[in-house]
């Protein structure tokens, strides 16, 4: 089963209080609640000591749980926080002297961002079915959903081809539109075009021009001159390049947009690491609220 609901409208919370009641009606008794990487299990982990369930008492204070430093679940957990990656591991790929796990040992598993980095299973053609095994072609991600005798959900906020191909046509969509409608999001404005001279008209040298280039091997520059038209997209070369200049006045355009004192939080994508660097020293010059860097 799918669930496709808008990213901001509370997926984790919808989850967790769908687990609970699957679980107090006695319809489950262990769910596998898998992640895609470490950072959401560990999200995961933290909403369900969080979210007060009844009597206010967490989820956590009222149902047993393992998190994802934990690779057997007791008897008594009824829920257990896993990867894909670390599952995959635990059931395709055994150590010699571990027991994979049993088939029922989940009667439930919830997948959350179940549309992330799942490549669709490939066709074997006539020539490759004579050498390859057709377990090759199936992702590893689906084999450990079939591994286990277990009703799959799937929580997304978009529902892929290879998504609905494993989980079906969503049960429930809870779209970005209805909820600007119901208050739960804010709606976007029309995007903000920052043009320069050198994105507008980009980089050109002519026939016949002169142009410097930087030796690094030697730490000189040299001249040749051009023998045909050059032309340099700068999207292209700003990947590639990451000039002080060029980024100053891209800084300087964002201050004047973003207010320090507002409760907004604005994310800026960087080709690098260093990259990023460079934009938050020129941030801070420029605006006087927090600016933090969040490594990729």
């Amino acid at each position: 089963m799918l669930l496709a609901m808008a990213t901001g409208t509370g997926k984790t919370k919808t989850s967790i209080a769908l687990i609970y009641r699957l679980l107090k009606a006695k319809r489950f008794r262990r769910v596998l609640f898998l992640v895609d990487r470490s950072a959401l299990g560990e999200q995961a982990a933290n909403a369900f000591k969080d979210t007060r369930m009844e009597s206010l008492q967490t989820f956590a204070d009222i149902v047993g749980i393992k998190e994802l430093k934990e690779q057997q679940p007791d008897t008594d957990t009824a829920v257990h926080i896993a990867t894909v990656q670390g599952m995959v591991k635990r059931a395709l790929y055994p150590a010699e002297d571990v027991t994979p796990p049993a088939v029922d040992r989940y009667d439930c598993i919830v997948v959350d961002e179940c549309h992330r980095g799942y490549l669709l299973d490939r066709e074997l053609s006539d020539t490759e079915l004579g050498f390859r095994s057709y377990e090759d072609y199936i992702s590893k991600y689906r084999r450990v959903l079939e591994y286990f005798d277990a009703i799959k959900i799937g929580l997304t906020a978009t529902p892929a081809l290879h998504t609905t191909e494993i989980f079906g046509p969503p049960i429930y969509t809870y779209s970005y539109r209805e909820a600007v409608i119901d208050g739960y999001l804010i709606d976007h404005e029309p995007p903000v075009q920052i043009r320069t001279e050198l994105s507008t008209d980009g980089i050109v040298w002519k026939v016949g021009e002169e142009v410097a280039v930087y030796d690094a091997t030697r730490n000189q520059i040299d001249l040749f001159t051009a023998p045909d038209e050059i032309k340099i997209e700068v999207e292209g070369f700003n990947r590639k390049v990451i000039t002080e200049s060029f980024n100053r006045v891209v800084c300087e355009y964002l201050a004047r947009e973003l207010d320090p004192a507002g409760r907004e939080k604005t994310l800026i994508f960087c080709v690098s690491d260093a990259h990023a660097d460079l934009v938050v020293d020129l941030l801070k010059t420029g605006l006087h609220g927090p600016v933090r860097q969040c490594r990729r």
